[in-house]
């Protein structure tokens, strides 16, 4: 503990130091560039509007903050610079998004990006103007992707927290401002309007958002009115090239051992989104000491896909087709060849072809009463009652097909980590008849939740007189009430036709007659042409994936086919009859009960022989959480024993009973946040806090499933393991999968010092280091646990999730923002904005994402192996070069981050799958035609940048899949009446 606490200190010592020493040494460059003019030159005024306002209100913001805080301002209204605010916030130094809508889905891709990390820490917290909110999946966070980033006026990230902050983000807060009608002076009208269009899908979809506010002098003190709508469609489609993970094969190369993949394809996605959003406010004032605010916010969001894919698993038996062989590296990885089935053989099975169609549907609705009263000059009081209303659903459903004969078989070529080239012979005439497919298989997943919260706060503050160092005191309570019902399925596969049932195939002009049982799939422009690829599949048509009622009837059709061989039971509608996985009804109720205190001051102090304003906070939250669940425990009965102990039979009876469980704490979470103005420009920070954030309510689930593991005695009357299946008369094991309601939060303590110079108002360098050690990390695996039924007890070994370990999070981040107002002519519009953050952990814990998945927790569970925290990279980076200058306003912007663990069990392959390096460049250009009217065209993904994944172990990672998406442009008006 000494020398992890030495290493500590001289990381922060140096890091300081180096952060003083950049910034005083930029110094002579950033006065060269703001030079004052001479005596006698003429001053021309800088009016200030578009971008260049947004970075200056922004800058101000960060600035002038007690506290460590970075912003972006939507100064037109109706416009954050980037589309999406998930796009917005990845400009921000220190944050990051990842490229897929869940971390376990390596094959499919969010175009706009999804996911948020904070110094590369996902545990975020997401507020509406200071208030709790959160999406209903998890009934934890918000889902920052579902928000129209129309209705934001901005987004402030705290990064590290003061005690009148809500707790519950290790990773930082990010809260999404809406304006309000005593925001502005004036009566505002304001509209946008868009058109946006995906290259690559071919479609275009529209956009629009309007706003009113007005305010007036009536007989009973001042009223405000704001209405502000946003209705934004999206349309996108990404292209995927894949390569199944490789496999160490001995039997390919005599004495060698080599690596070959198992498998390969494609598919491709169509997805739209359509975000509605709704903010009302009405203001009262009274008098000129009391102030009420009605808030109303809806934000709704429906994400529809359809995907079509074509996979040939050639399996781990598989080899180079005959009369030809394998091409491997050094390392012995293959590099080309054609693959067949078996070694020597001459086909491929297609192991998918498949219909995927999925919908979400979102639904946040928030209604909030703020209070607002000045007693005295001295006393400052504010009151909030807030409900939130939030519901989600989702149906995911896939039908499968099968040829009735095998393709040729195909070849392979990997180029590196570039695109591979990818050739399979097939006939078409075969290929595009549907009499040659048959339904071999389907899958649906259901869920269907909600969440609602009612809290209350009440905040007061008392400033002092002429106080030597105390500025004022501030000090508050808050209490919350939430509940969330979450039911959902498991992922529901079973088989339709086998193709052992060869004599009872109905093909699918005999199940689904005409139009209605397929469709061609062209393959057109196909990953832009840069993938040879068959002319055309024959595909389960969209109408009966889209329509899950139609898709079943298909399936029931062929499944009572005589020798179908298929087991696939569709969902009945009743969710409560799942009792494993994870699946079924999970009802979680949290009440918390919070105050906090902090004094505020200020005060000139002695610096290198002057005084320098000295101010900052001090305090510190105590907050009480009474977590409570109730769910299922099952304990599954024992078919595969004869002649076991009655006691064992007694425990597996088969029962299925109601259980509950919860955990009632209590957290005291200490802040500081200093400052020193060092001159009017430049400024130093400290800042230490001890955050928490709870445990979602998925691992909180008290819900538990147990079988058993058969053995066989012997000899000496010990029970020896017979393997899985097999039928035994006696117990080896015990096992189980449970949730757990006991966890505790995971806790950090946090410090951050900066250095900030602001020597323009929309010119800065700042510097930060930050260091984030923390404890309790949740993670999942195995434990041997003793559960009682029927009066009986044994010891289980119960995988659940639970608290364990402590690491840390260190890192830096620098950022430098300029306009060059010196330069002669129009080039004195020109500006820049960089930014540049370095993270690293040690110690740090990933959790399965499903403790009822064995592979999951294995390959979380601490190996040989060391894997770094999910989500997080070492380097990322922004670059944005900025134009401004009379009505044209220009900004080219490069975001960048570096290769990071997505997933310690990527679905299906169920091992580590890493997201590439990616860089994307966008661009903006606007034209102010007037006071009332700007129009403009918006563009990203300008270079067409491929995602990438990779899978397996540090030491051999081979990638998986390239992706393709649309490059996207957006023709823009806006402007106000």
């Amino acid at each position: 503990m000494r020398r992890s606490n030495r290493s500590y200190r001289n990381f922060m010592l140096a890091g300081a130091s180096a952060l003083t020493i950049g910034a005083i040494g930029a110094t002579s460059f950033a006065y060269a560039q703001t030079a004052s003019p001479a005596a006698g030159d003429d001053l021309q005024e800088i009016v200030v509007t578009g971008l260049r306002k947004s970075i200056e209100s922004s800058q101000a913001i960060k600035q002038n903050s007690e506290q460590m805080v970075d912003s972006i301002t939507a100064t037109d209204i109706g416009a954050l610079p980037d589309r999406s605010v998930t796009e917005a916030l990845q400009r921000i130094s220190g944050i990051t998004i990842q490229r897929t809508p869940d971390p376990r889905d390596a094959d499919r891709i969010s175009v706009e990006g999804d996911g948020v990390q904070v110094r590369g820490l996902s545990w975020v917290r997401g507020e509406f103007n200071g208030r709790d909110s959160f999406s209903a999946k998890s009934g934890r966070t918000l889902s920052f992707a579902d928000i129209p980033s129309e209705l934001m006026a901005g987004v402030d990230v705290y990064k590290n927290p003061s005690a009148d902050l809500v707790e519950g983000g290790i990773g930082g807060t990010i809260n999404l401002r809406t304006r309000l009608p005593f925001d502005s002076e004036e009566r505002i009208l304001a509209y946008s309007a868009d058109y946006s269009y995906g290259d690559l899908v071919g479609k275009g979809k529209p956009s629009g958002s309007a706003l009113y506010s007005d305010r007036w002098n009536t007989g009973i003190g001042e009223v405000g009115v704001l209405i502000d709508v946003a209705d934004g469609k999206f349309a996108s489609r990404t292209d995927t090239v894949s390569v199944d993970p490789f496999q160490a094969r001995t039997d390919l190369v005599p004495g060698q051992t080599v690596y070959v993949p198992t498998g390969f394809g494609y598919r491709s996605l169509e997805f739209t989104r359509e975000r509605k959003g709704i903010v009302g406010a009405l203001q009262w004032r009274p008098s000129s000491d009391l102030e009420f605010t009605a808030q109303y916010i809806r934000s709704e969001a429906t994400e529809e896909s359809l995907e079509n894919a074509i996979g040939l698993d050639s399996g781990t038996g598989n080899g180079p087709a005959a009369g030809t062989s394998f091409k491997y590296d050094a390392q012995g990885n293959y590099i080309s060849g054609t693959i067949a089935d078996t070694v020597g053989g001459t086909t491929n099975n297609p192991d998918v072809i498949d219909s995927r169609y999925d919908i979400k549907e979102s639904v946040t609705s928030d209604y909030s009463l703020h209070m607002k009263w000045t007693p005295t000059k001295n006393w400052n009081i504010s009151g909030d009652a807030q409900y939130i209303d939030a519901t989600s659903k989702q149906l995911d459903f896939t039908v499968f097909e099968a040829l009735t004969n095998p393709l040729s078989a195909a070849t392979l070529t990997l180029n590196g980590s570039g695109l591979p080239t990818i050739n399979i012979p097939a006939n078409s005439s075969f290929i595009s008849n549907p009499a040659n497919y048959y339904y071999n298989a389907a899958m649906d997943y259901h869920n269907n939740n909600e969440a609602h919260e009612w809290a209350e706060r009440l905040d007061a503050e008392y400033s002092f007189d002429d106080a030597d160092w105390l500025k004022s005191f501030r000090f508050g309570v808050r209490h919350t009430d939430r509940k969330s019902i979450t039911r959902e399925t498991n992922y529901n596969w079973g088989g339709v036709v086998q193709s052992w049932g060869a004599n009872g195939i109905q093909t699918l002009n005999q199940t689904t007659p005409g139009a209605s049982s397929a469709s061609v799939w062209p393959l057109q422009n196909f990953y832009r042409g840069g993938v040879t690829v068959p002319t055309q599949f024959v595909i389960p048509s969209a109408s009966l994936s889209k329509g899950f009622y139609n898709g079943v009837a298909a399936q029931l059709k062929a499944l009572s086919a005589a020798d179908s061989f298929g087991n696939w039971v569709p969902f009945n509608g009743d969710y409560s009859s799942y009792n494993g996985g994870g699946a079924g009804v999970n009802t979680q109720t949290e009440e918390t009960t919070a105050g906090y205190a902090l004094v505020r001051f200020e005060h000139d102090v002695p610096f290198f022989g002057g005084n320098k304003p000295f101010d900052g906070n001090v305090g510190f939250r105590v907050v009480n959480t009474d977590a409570q669940g109730s769910g299922n425990a099952n304990f599954v009965t024992v078919t595969n024993l004869n002649g076991a102990p009655s006691s064992d039979l007694a425990f597996a009876n088969g029962a299925r009973t109601v259980i509950s469980g919860g955990r009632n704490y209590t957290d005291l979470l200490p802040s500081v946040n200093l400052r020193l103005k060092l001159r009017d420009d430049l400024q130093w920070r400290f800042a230490f806090a001890q955050s928490i954030v709870r445990p979602d309510f998925s691992q909180l689930q008290p819900s538990l499933n147990i079988g058993a593991t058969a053995g066989l005695l012997d000899s000496s009357g010990h029970c020896q393991s017979l393997g899985t299946g097999a039928t035994g008369n006696c117990v080896y094991q015990w096992t189980g999968y449970a949730g757990n309601p006991n966890l505790k939060p995971m806790r950090s303590n946090q410090f951050d010092t900066s250095i900030e110079w602001y020597f323009a108002p929309t010119g800065s360098i700042t510097a930060a280091v930050f260091n984030k050690d923390v404890f309790d990390f949740i993670t999942t695996s195995p434990q041997n646990v003793a559960f009682t039924n029927n009066g009986v007890t044994r010891n289980v070994l119960v995988v659940q999730p639970y608290n364990a370990g402590q690491g840390s999070v260190k890192g830096f981040e620098f950022g430098y923002t300029q306009f060059y107002d010196f330069l002669p002519g129009i080039l004195s519009g020109l500006g820049f904005q960089g930014n540049v953050t370095f993270v690293q952990s040690e110690g740090g814990r990933n959790a399965a994402a499903n403790p009822y998945d064995a592979t999951q927790v294995t390959n979380a569970a601490p190996t040989s192996t060391s894997l770094p925290l999910e989500g997080m990279s070492k380097w990322s980076y922004n670059l944005a070069g900025i134009y401004q200058k009379g009505p044209f306003e220009f900004r080219l912007a490069y975001n960048w981050r570096q290769r990071y663990l997505l997933t310690t069990s990527a679905a299906n392959i169920n091992i580590p799958a890493w997201s590439d390096d990616y860089g994307q460049l966008d661009a903006s250009f606007f034209y102010t035609v007037n006071s009332y009217l700007k129009v403009g065209v918006e563009a990203a993904n300008l270079t067409d940048a491929q995602t990438r994944i990779l899978v397996g172990y540090p030491g051999h990672l081979t990638y998986h899949n390239w992706v393709d998406a649309d490059r996207r442009y957006a023709f823009v008006i806006r402007g106000s009446l």
